[in-house]
């Protein structure tokens, strides 16, 4: 379970590996396909019709991780030194276009690292170290659906104007991190590059996890800085997201929980007139594993409340999910859940806490107070 769960953050560590040749080059991937069935799905308004309802029946990439490719390698330099390079994209199963990334033929990373047994030391496009953290405790494992994974992007997305993704894939930027004996710790910095302004488009972030006798703590911080004065500077009223976090988790047997609180401040709009208005959505979520044989099973709840003057609202979520691996590499899994969006007042429609759920469900703002019920079946392979 944990293999798959994770496999958004370090998929190039923990994916199914094949050798491309002799040269030490490796190619890599994860290819998930599935279909989603959803109650109550937004249907927008039109000349003659006001914005309303209805049930969808869609094919749905990535549902428990993202459809990706990557190229990856490493070289010994002796007196355990080690250099490598790591190249990933992102993909749509469905159409084959680029998903999943900002776009670019390697929009999720494109970096070079030096390390050894004291840690590693990455250069370029790179995943953050605190999502990487958040993994070990959040109640899904940031799963692409249905998981605090949506919040995380709806606090960045809103950078990429001004070419920052921090949160998620933090371009132009350095790290050190350092994974063994049970800890996991990393401190990245990402470079503005804007002329007479350090902190424009920067990026801060820090995570740490540790994990003893079953054990699981988890913390990290991320601040990602607009450049207030570039493209559309009223979308802007100071520091572009802020998340931070705390979460805990156990395990024993089969059976295992966890439990993780997040803040997520961004000072964008999500489309003008924006004036001065942010988003403060604080979330928090318990989940619950059992694992027999090849079977795993994740019950999960979470609440997400957004207190900012920009859009306000509340999510609840229930999901149960199933995931049954057939061999290493490959598995199939289903899925259902429950979620409800509310709104503070009529004109705020139901808030940026419904991006809960992330690439599944964003309810029209005709339709606060509606319960949506989402079910998913898929599979999903890695190579």
């Amino acid at each position: 379970m944990k293999k798959q769960l994770i496999a958004l953050a370090v998929c190039g560590a923990f994916c199914g590996l094949a050798q491309a040749d002799g040269a030490g080059v490796t190619v890599y991937g994860i290819i998930d396909v599935g279909v989603v069935s959803q109650s109550k799905a937004p249907i927008a308004a039109t000349s003659t019709s006001p914005a309303t309802t209805g049930s969808v029946l869609s094919f749905q990439d990535a549902q428990m991780n993202p459809s990706i490719y990557g190229l990856k390698g490493s070289e010994d330099l002796g007196g355990g030194l080690k250099v490598g390079f790591d190249l990933e994209g992102g993909f749509h199963s469905g159409n084959g276009g680029p998903n999943s990334s900002n776009g670019n033929l390697f929009g999720r990373q494109a970096n070079m690292t030096l390390g050894g047994d004291w840690g590693t030391f990455t250069a370029g496009l790179q995943l953050d170290p605190a999502l990487v953290a958040a993994i070990a405790t959040e109640p899904r494992g940031m799963t692409d659906s249905l998981s605090s994974l949506g919040l995380w992007i709806i606090a960045t997305v809103g950078n990429t104007p001004v070419d920052l993704q921090g949160g998620i894939f933090d371009a132009n930027s350095i790290s050190y991190t350092y994974a063994g004996n049970g800890l996991f710790v990393g401190v990245l910095y990402g470079f503005g590059g804007v002329a007479g302004s350090t902190a424009a488009n920067s990026q801060t972030s820090i995570g740490a996890s540790y994990t003893n006798s079953g054990f699981t703590v988890s913390a990290g911080w991320v601040q990602d800085k607009a450049n207030v004065g570039q493209n559309t500077p009223t979308y802007y009223t100071g520091d572009s997201s802020e998340i931070d976090f705390i979460g805990v988790g156990y395990a024993a047997g089969p059976f295992g929980a966890r439990a993780q609180w997040e803040e997520y401040k961004f000072n964008y709009c999500l489309a003008a007139p924006c004036g001065t208005a942010g988003d403060d959505v604080k979330d928090w979520g318990i989940g619950l594993d059992w694992k027999a044989g090849a079977n795993t099973v994740n019950l999960a709840y979470y609440r997400a409340t957004d207190d900012g003057a920009n859009l306000g609202g509340n999510t609840t979520e229930i999901a149960l999910m199933d995931l049954y691996s057939l061999s290493k590499r490959t598995s199939v899994y289903a899925q259902i859940a429950s979620l409800k969006a509310t709104s503070i007042t009529a004109t705020s429609g139901p808030g940026a806490s419904i991006y809960l759920n992330g690439v599944v469900y964003t309810p029209a703002a005709a339709s606060p107070g509606n319960t949506s019920t989402i079910i998913g079946v898929g599979m999903q392979h890695e190579f």
